[in-house]
């Protein structure tokens, strides 16, 4: 995907649990030492406002957040960081890597929730601001290993609700990420070093 810009932008996207978090450090890592200039962030999250959306999102704090409310507190968030982190960097020919962006609604918002997919993209084109990512690395794993990962965690407000409804967000996924030229699928449950050496090699044709 040609963003238009002299930086690339590079996603992590996958079910919690997936790895999303530890690819996406490692990478900044292997990037780094490649002499890169290299911003990581995460959403919901990634600026000072973000950050106080991710409380009110991921946090119980005994609210009733319905679905819409869910979506619209996401994309205040991603436009935040768009528009603070993302273009700035991506304009100074940096890499960003984000841990979770615009497909995350998609599927979580959209399929999770039951949201109009038309109206999800429709909310992410406004919030994205003509910003899309020059590849998305799609961590797979199953609804057993998602549930084995997280054995013995404390979850989080989204993280406690049933197995019926990641089964959707994982279906979204899959048929988002599908529909994507720039994504690139790959086995969560491989080995972390293993993961990262087929991210490496998947990006640094294009990219690196």
């Amino acid at each position: 995907m040609d963003n238009n810009f002299a930086g690339s932008l590079i996603v992590f996207e996958g079910l919690d649990g997936s790895g999303t978090t530890t690819q996406a450090g490692l990478l900044a890592d292997y990037l780094k030492e490649k002499g890169h200039e290299v911003l990581k962030v995460e959403e919901p999250g990634g600026t000072s406002l973000g950050r106080k959306v991710r409380d009110l999102l991921l946090e119980d704090h005994g609210m009733d957040i319905r679905p819409l409310s869910e979506l619209f507190l996401y994309e205040v968030s991603r436009a935040q960081l768009v528009r603070e982190k993302i273009i700035p960097e991506l304009e100074k020919g940096n890499v960003i890597i984000s841990d979770r962006f615009a497909a995350s609604s998609v599927a979580y918002q959209g399929h999770g929730r039951g949201i109009p997919i038309d109206v999800v993209k429709r909310l992410n084109d406004i919030a994205l601001n003509g910003v899309e990512p020059n590849a998305t690395i799609f961590l797979d794993i199953d609804l057993e290993e998602r549930e084995r990962r997280g054995s013995g965690q404390k979850p989080d407000r989204i993280e406690k609700e049933a197995r019926e409804f990641y089964r959707r967000v994982r279906e979204g996924y899959l048929e988002e990420i599908r529909s994507m030229d720039e994504a690139v699928l790959i086995d969560g449950t491989l080995p972390k070093d293993e993961i990262s050496r087929r991210v490496i090699s998947e990006l640094e044709t294009e990219l690196l």
